[in-house]
């Protein structure tokens, strides 16, 4: 797993979260609220240690402020909403999406139950007019090195997407939106903690170090910059001593 640290350290980033997942209340309703039977989820408590978590119901430009934002597996956004966020995000907003082609999260409540969270992804216009794709689910459990990070995923897709985009064939993606950043997770299910926890992998503190990434709070393990140090050197060093060795041929 990728090392990371705090360069600001006592500032926590802020981020906003925009979601129909039980994340922060558990799937607990109006009742259950108001007699304490609600609980966050162990996703969200990872995450407040390294970043300052605010929960939002709209999207618009007054909502979603300077934070760095986080969507999972939204409700059906309004056009009001779509069109506020694509214009946060080249405005220089930073987020990252959560979409998940075949949501296999475990509910209480029936399918088709508003309560419940959408079993597919709802933002089709936004990810059209961004020129990206989410494809099907491979409908598998599986473990997978993230940006050296051990990651369980379920059911995810595979994005394709333009150039301003790295990592198309893939379940993450990486785009420059205008002179925003965005990064797209094909798997939704990857929050719930049940599952990664399970599996013995830490969703959550990747997730969380894509979060401090996007806020400019950490800096790469000091290991691996030297490791790439010393790669760049041997490179070098080999190239120059094959120009010596032609130059030499040829007198």
């Amino acid at each position: 797993m990728i090392a990371f640290a705090l360069t600001g350290a006592s500032d926590r980033p802020r981020v906003t979260l925009l979601t129909a997942l039980p994340l922060v209340w558990g799937e607990g309703d109006a009742a259950d609220v108001l007699a304490g039977r609600t609980a966050r989820s162990d996703t969200l408590k990872v995450l407040d240690g390294f970043v300052d978590v605010r929960a939002i119901d709209t999207l618009s430009k007054a909502t979603l402020g300077t934070d760095i934002a986080i969507i999972a597996q939204p409700r059906r956004l309004t056009p009001t909403e779509l069109v506020a966020f694509d214009g946060w995000v080249r405005s220089g907003g930073r987020a990252m999406i959560f979409a998940d082609p075949e949501l296999v999260w475990p509910s209480r409540y029936a399918p088709g139950d508003n309560r419940r969270a959408p079993p597919v992804m709802l933002l089709d216009p936004l990810f059209a007019h961004w020129g990206v794709a989410l494809g099907d689910s491979d409908q598998q459990e599986r473990t997978v090195q993230l940006s050296g990070s051990p990651v369980t995923l379920l059911a995810a897709g595979t994005w394709t997407g333009p150039k301003h985009c790295s990592g198309t064939g893939t379940h993450v993606l990486d785009c420059k939106i205008g002179k925003g950043h965005v990064i797209l997770v094909g798997d939704a299910d990857l929050l719930d903690a049940r599952m990664w926890q399970a599996r013995g992998t830490n969703n959550a503190a990747w997730v969380a170090e894509r979060l401090l990434r996007l806020g400019g709070r950490v800096q790469r393990d000091s290991t691996r910059t030297s490791e790439a140090a010393v790669a760049a050197v041997a490179i070098a060093g080999a190239a120059a001593l094959a120009l010596i060795y032609r130059r030499l041929r040829r007198t």
